[in-house]
């Protein structure tokens, strides 16, 4: 069954008074205020606003979570770097140390190989010195024993020079050639053609294709020429 809405006067705090015999005073009496004059509490245009708050409130939060994760992967970079870094560095180091110890067995190889060539050529000298100890030796005897012990002495050095790579130069004979010839003096003769040594009075020596010391000669010109 349907309950039915009944209406309840609603009395004045005058006709209260009234009824229980109260003088009230006029500024006293409080008008209660009829239901069409009761104003909401918020407005529509409180409600958007709050929703703007809201909203706004939201976007700063993904904007921090962004900005915190868009850290977290900056230091992780960071961190990669750093450990690359470290990593280059210390192949850096070992190459160094690597190259540093390969210098230093190539200066030593080096330096043994040097004293190597120089026992070499000392063996090769000694026959020589042999050569002169007997040439002493025997020459008191002999004027002439000393004579052939000087030669022999002589040209055992100079193979011993060739075998090192050095060899006299040939003049006497030879056409001047200012590369490999020193003029000291020009003679005039006609027993050899013009420019011709004719003698040398000291002589010069190639390391293979080097000059050691140009040889010191005479050259032959013509008679009467002038010029020369």
């Amino acid at each position: 069954m349907p309950r039915r809405r009944v209406k309840v006067p609603i009395r004045t705090a005058e006709e209260k008074a009234e009824e229980q015999n109260v003088e009230v005073k006029p500024e006293a009496v409080e008008e209660t205020p009829k239901a069409e004059e009761v104003t909401p509490t918020t407005s529509p245009a409180d409600t958007r606003e709050d929703i703007s708050a809201e909203a706004e409130s939201s976007v700063e939060q993904v904007d921090v979570q962004s900005l915190l994760k868009e850290i977290e992967t900056l230091k992780a970079e960071l961190e990669k770097a750093r450990a690359e870094a470290a990593e280059y560095k210390d192949k850096y180091l070992r190459t160094a140390a690597e190259m540093e110890n390969m210098r230093k067995r190539v200066e030593k190889r080096f330096a043994e190989e040097a004293e190597q060539e120089k026992l070499r050529f000392l063996r090769n000298i000694l026959p020589v010195i042999d050569h002169l100890e007997m040439v002493l030796k025997h020459s008191e005897s002999d004027p002439e024993v000393l004579r052939q012990g000087v030669e022999m002495t002589l040209q055992e050095f100079l193979r011993t020079l060739e075998r090192e790579g050095v060899k006299r130069i040939q003049s006497v004979g030879q056409p001047f050639d200012p590369f490999i010839h020193e003029a000291v003096e020009v003679v005039e003769t006609d027993a050899v053609p013009p420019g011709t040594v004719v003698e040398e009075l000291q002589a010069g020596y190639m390391y293979k294709d080097k000059l050691i010391r140009p040889a010191r000669v005479r050259v032959a010109k013509e008679p009467g020429d002038a010029s020369r």
